[in-house]
Order: C-alpha cells, then sequence, then structure tokens
C-alpha cells in the first residue's frame, strides 16, 4: 500500500459525527480535526486528531439455562444473562503528526508520528449458578460444590466442618440444605456471592505509539538516498471485572488486573534509486529490524493458587486467568535484510514495463531466506493493458505467537458446556506430545494477471490471483488434557492444569491454495453532465487446505475454507442533484459458515449461513461555503445473519457474531463537517 500522507501548510478542518443503531443502542460519537501549520519557509506541520466513544449494543435472547433458573424461583438472574453486541469504547483518541523542512542543498528532514488508545469492554459467557464447573458444581450440577472453610484453613482434607450436601432438583438448590451453609460460617458456596450466576466482563487498555524520523535527498547525478529509523509499539493491558479466583473462596476479590502484553519494533532502513537511463531504473537498499514481545505478570490474585483448589475450586481470575510469574517476560528477535529491484520500461510511450526484485533476509532464530519478485505490464491500446506477476514469500511467526501462555474459558465443542482451555507454546512438553514443534517460517508462491482499462470517464481493473502457501500458521485443534499431559503441564509449573479440560497451542504443518479475483470499476457517463458516477467492486475468494494437517481438526479446515464469504460485491451510485449530494451503495456478502459452529461437534457439517444484500444510504448538503451536513444509514433495512436456534438456546446468541456486514443491525447518522483555507 502507499499511503499518501497530508503536507498542507495551512487549512483544516473539523468534523463531528454521531449517530446510533436502530434497536436504539450502541450510541457514539466523535469529534476529529486537522490543521496545517508553517515551519519557517519550506518547512510544514500536519497535525490530525480524532476523539469519541460508543456505546454497547444487545442483540441477545435470554439463553435457555438462565430462563429455566427464573422460572425456578431464582430472582437474581440478569436478563439477558449474557449480552452479545458490540463492545463499549471508551475514550478512542487518535493522534497523528506530519512534519518536513526542506533545507537550500535539496536535503528534506520528514518525520511522523502517532498515539492511538482506547478501552474496549466486553462481556463474556455466563456462568451457572447450578451447574459451571470447579465454581458452582462438580458434577455437572446434581449437587453444589460446597467448600470446608476449616479443611482450607488447615490444609487438611478431612472434611471436620461437616457440611451438607446441597442437592439441585429442578433447577432449584434444596433450600433446607442451602440455608444451613449460608447460616454456617465454616461452610461455603459461590451461591452467597452470585446467587444468580455471574458473566464476567473482559477490559483491555489498548495503546499504540509510532514514531519516523529520516533525511532524503536526491543529489546531481539523479542518485535519491533515504535513511530513516522507526520506532512503534502497540500494548494491551487486560482487566477482568465481576468474577472470581474460585481457589480463593470467600476472600476472593471480583475485579482482576491479569496483565499485559506488548510488542515492539526498531526498524532502520536506507532506500537508495536511480534512473540509469530513460529505459533503466534501480533501486535497493537495506533494513534491520528489532522485535520484543513482553508478557507483564498479572496481580497475585489474578493468577494464584488458593487453599481451596485442593476441593476442586477453578484458581486464577475466571474467564481470563491472569499471566502467572513464570510465563512472564520479554522475548526478542532480530532480522537483517537486503534488497534490490530494476525496472525496464519502453522509453518514447512507456507502452511496456517490465521488474524484477530480490530480497535476502537473515532471522537470528530461523536463518536465511530469499524472496523474489518478476512483474510485467503491456499496453494492448491507448486505453487497455494486460498485467502480472510472480513472487514468493515468507511470514515468520512472531515471538508472541511463539511464546505466549495463558488460560481462558471457552466451549467444549462435544458438549457445548462451558470449560477452561490453555493456550501454550509449541515447545512445551505438553505440546509436544501431541506433535508440537518449534515455529517455522510461512512460505508462499503468488501469481497474479489482469486487465486495466482507463478511457477517462470509465476505467476497469480486473485480475486473478493464486496464493499457495506452505508452514500455514495457525491454532491447532483443542486437545483433551489427558492424566500424563497434566502431570506434564503441572511439572512445568503450570498450577491452573488441575482443572483445564483442553489445551491448544500455535501448529505450522499444513498447506492452503486461494484463488481468486478482484473487479474494480467506475464510470462517469458524460450523457449525465458528470454528475453521476457509478462504482464496482467484486472479490470471489476460494480456498483450499492441500495438506492437511493431524493437529486439526474437521472444524478448524472447514472454518478456514468457509470462515468468510466467498463471494463478496459492491455498486455504488453518487448522483449531485443541484447542491445536494447522494450516495446509494449496495453490497452483497455470499454465503459462510460461524467460526465456532464450525468447530463444535458438527465440525465438517455445520451449517452454510445465506448470503445477505445491505444497502447504504448517504445524502449531503451544503450550508455555507465552508460547512457541510449529511446525514445516512449503514444496513438501513436492519438486516441480520440467518438465526442460530442452537446458539441461541445454548448461549443467548441468535445470530453469528462472525457476521461479515456487524451483528448489530442497521446504523443511522449525521455528520458535520466544516473546512477552512488550504
Amino acid at each position: 500500500m502507499n499511503f499518501l500522507l497530508k503536507d498542507d501548510r495551512s487549512g483544516g478542518s473539523l468534523e463531528f459525527d454521531t449517530g446510533t443503531y436502530r434497536a436504539g443502542d450502541g450510541d457514539a460519537y466523535s469529534a476529529a480535526g486537522n490543521v496545517g501549520l508553517p515551519l519557517g519557509d519550506t518547512g510544514f506541520a500536519n497535525l490530525s486528531f480524532e476523539y469519541g466513544n460508543a456505546g454497547p449494543t444487545d442483540r441477545s435472547v435470554q439463553r435457555a439455562d438462565a430462563a429455566a433458573l427464573a422460572a425456578a424461583g431464582n430472582t437474581a438472574v440478569a436478563d439477558p444473562a449474557q449480552p452479545w453486541g458490540d463492545p463499549t469504547s471508551e475514550d478512542d483518541l487518535k493522534l497523528f503528526g506530519n512534519f518536513g523542512h526542506g533545507y537550500a542543498n535539496g536535503l528534506e528532514l520528514y518525520g511522523h508520528a502517532n498515539y492511538a488508545g482506547r478501552t474496549s469492554t466486553q462481556g463474556f459467557y455466563y456462568r451457572n449458578p447450578n451447574t459451571r464447573a470447579n465454581i458452582f458444581s462438580l458434577d455437572g450440577g446434581r449437587t453444589l460444590l460446597v467448600g470446608d472453610v476449616l479443611d482450607a484453613r488447615d490444609g487438611v482434607r478431612d472434611g471436620s466442618a461437616g457440611c451438607p450436601t446441597v442437592a439441585i432438583t429442578d433447577d432449584r438448590p434444596d433450600p433446607a440444605a442451602l440455608a444451613r451453609v449460608f447460616a454456617d460460617p465454616s461452610c461455603f458456596s459461590f451461591q452467597e456471592i452470585a446467587p444468580g450466576g455471574f458473566t464476567p466482563s473482559f477490559s483491555g487498555v489498548i495503546a499504540d505509539v509510532s514514531a519516523v524520523a529520516g533525511l532524503r535527498r536526491t543529489a546531481a547525478n539523479g542518485l535519491t538516498w533515504d535513511a530513516s529509523a522507526g520506532y512503534g509499539a502497540h500494548q494491551a493491558d487486560f482487566f477482568l471485572y465481576n468474577t472470581v479466583n474460585a481457589s480463593l473462596g470467600p476472600d476472593t476479590p471480583r475485579d482482576f488486573d491479569p496483565g499485559l502484553y506488548r510488542q515492539a519494533e526498531v526498524n532502520l532502513n536506507l532506500d537508495l534509486s536511480h534512473a540509469a537511463t530513460e529505459m533503466v531504473h534501480v533501486a535497493g537498499g537495506a533494513e534491520w529490524r528489532d522485535e520484543r514481545f513482553t508478557i507483564r505478570e498479572g496481580e497475585p490474585l489474578s493468577w494464584q493458587v488458593g487453599p481451596y483448589a485442593a476441593q476442586g475450586f477453578v484458581s486464577g481470575s475466571n474467564g481470563f486467568a491472569g499471566f502467572p510469574d513464570y510465563t512472564a517476560g520479554t522475548w526478542t528477535r532480530a532480522n537483517a535484510a537486503v534488497y534490490g529491484d530494476i525496472e525496464l520500461r519502453e522509453p518514447d510511450d512507456d507502452r511496456w514495463t517490465v521488474g524484477g526484485a530480490l530480497r535476502l533476509e537473515r532471522f537470528d532464530v530461523f536463518g536465511a531466506t530469499t524472496n523474489g519478485k518478476l512483474s510485467a505490464r503491456y499496453a494492448l491500446t491507448g486505453a487497455v493493458s494486460v498485467r502480472g506477476g510472480v513472487s514468493t514469500g515468507f511470514r515468520a511467526p512472531t515471538p508472541g505467537q511463539q511464546n505466549t501462555f495463558n488460560v481462558q474459558s471457552t466451549i467444549d465443542p462435544d458438549t457445548l458446556d462451558l470449560v477452561d482451555s490453555a493456550t501454550v507454546p509449541s515447545t512445551f512438553r505438553a505440546a509436544q506430545l501431541r506433535g508440537g514443534r518449534p515455529l517455522d517460517p510461512e512460505t508462499s508462491v503468488n501469481a497474479t494477471a489482469g486487465v486495466v482499462v482507463d478511457t477517462g470517464p470509465f476505467t476497469l481493473t480486473a485480475d486473478y490471483f493464486q496464493v499457495d502457501v506452505d508452514n500455514r500458521l495457525a491454532l491447532s485443534q483443542n486437545f483433551t488434557l489427558g492424566a500424563d499431559e497434566r502431570a506434564q503441564l503441572l511439572s512445568e509449573g503450570i498450577a491452573s492444569a488441575r482443572t483445564l479440560a483442553f489445551f491448544r497451542f500455535f501448529i505450522n504443518d499444513f498447506s492452503t491454495r486461494t484463488r481468486g479475483v478482484d473487479v474494480v470499476s467506475t464510470w462517469t457517463p458524460l450523457a449525465l453532465g458528470g454528475a453521476t458516477v457509478f462504482s464496482f467492486a467484486m472479490n470471489h475468494t476460494d480456498t483450499d487446505v492441500t495438506n492437511d494437517s493431524d493437529l486439526l481438526g474437521p472444524g478448524d479446515v472447514r472454518a478456514i475454507e468457509r470462515g468468510v464469504p466467498e463471494t463478496r460485491w459492491n455498486v455504488a451510485v453518487n448522483q449531485r442533484a443541484g447542491r445536494v449530494g447522494l450516495l446509494g451503495r449496495l453490497h452483497y456478502y455470499g454465503s459462510w459458515v460461524d467460526h465456532i459452529d464450525a468447530r463444535s461437534a458438527r465440525g465438517a457439517d455445520a451449517p452454510v449461513l445465506g448470503g445477505r444484500f445491505i444497502l447504504d444510504l448517504e445524502a449531503s448538503v451544503p450550508l455555507t461555503a465552508a460547512a457541510t451536513l449529511a446525514v445516512g444509514g449503514q444496513n438501513v433495512f436492519d438486516t441480520y445473519s440467518d438465526r442460530m436456534d442452537l446458539f441461541a438456546a445454548r448461549f443467548g446468541l441468535p445470530y453469528s457474531q462472525f457476521t461479515p456486514w456487524g451483528m448489530s443491525g442497521g446504523y443511522y447518522y449525521a455528520r458535520l463537517g466544516y473546512r477552512w483555507g488550504g
């Protein structure tokens, strides 16, 4: 991608957006601005900001188990017990600055920097107060799990408190036995803290920063050089609310700080280019990069194993356990590369172009890799050209994929019950017992061929592409934790393995082939005076797993191949009618398979969700020479995916959470813009 940054030395703009969903929730607003300022006689500082907030949406229905609890007389159950929708987004702030200054000798100093941060919060799965394993029950909801406070205090499991057995019949615990537990300070049930169950809220404070500074100059002989240094970092600081560390018993907090992930990179680049002749253009350069991935441990109470663990209570902040001290740390990786390319073009009328590029790169972990590209373009007429290319590529696994360890709640694909699962490094012994090994880079071969048409009023690009990927990176299927693997994880210091049901890890021992067509076109009919612009964009992509892996389940393959629509297109009309601007855009999204449904027990037989047409509309009108008001709607007919009745009953989720046009329905907005100068 080639992005052009704003470099205006004057002028500016302000914009305010606000909107809401048709269901009456998800209210959002944002304010944005841009200003260009001079720096000396030739320099500039172009500054932009955006700030906004968005409320949550809820498209859930009441879960069947929560409805049964309420019908049995449990008045503490929320309705809905488990919301589904867009998350809350708070303090969404973006800052960007682009700077430049030219000198008399042709030297140019440039730089840009950005900051983006927000807090995002969304609910997790509902914990049923009768059945949630290792918190409320150990036998699937036949009896409540009752903690013995005396055993926890003494560390001796002899049932010294004599706590009663609380049987559950027709979704209702035995009231007399439960009253005895509540009255006895030596006995404990989490129904004392959360009688209606609970739904954790997962929050992340996200921050992105980057900065680039460089010098460039074109010498008298035509050689252009560009030297730059860049730094970038992404940090996700996690928080979990309304949950428990059950192994701490009645002393558990309800809110936790599980720790953070941080990825940081430093890049040094030198680029050279030179037009050797009118026909030959050469370029090259070198790059050095250092990557650092950090896991900061969570607060101790978010991962510690408390005194009630020996009685079957799960440890760690439930929903997303904190990062223990033994998984925290910083992992680094460095790589250096040199590259070059040559482009040949017909010197008189630019009728044909041929190019080649080569990149040699060495990682301190994976060793060296060499990749190249050949491309060509030929003009059949003044308006029609054909183009094509072949290339090889690679993608190295990140330090995070190599070293991440976390425990979170997930769905048992066979029973659809809520259980705890771990993602572990592929080099953990437990992973190695299931085929895990050190990760290698992905490698790919890419080919494309297409046609370009440009008559002025009409433009069209149509390209066919094929991408073959070997050693593709993905998460393995969930493996049931056997006794030997549980013992192995415990021996590696993973104390939470006592109550884990599954584990998984990153793999890259399978291959895929992706084929498709991209078409983009615009048309401005001269007969309509240039006031009407039609545009069309279409993509059809088909992905097949060509070399399967024993570490992927049928549902994983199904999700890779059909997890997104194979066909998507949109057609739009921009119309000027006097002072009013009108926009209509019709999208089509083809059929797809829900990721979670594909990975359930139905696997490869998971149903295909039907395609949909989605309509967007907008009208804009100038209020003054500088101010414009626009109103519009996205998904104006409030269209949803096919209903998923199984998921509605089990989890309160009537529509796919992976709906490609969003799962919250129609959104309607107004936008006021003001520009000056420039």
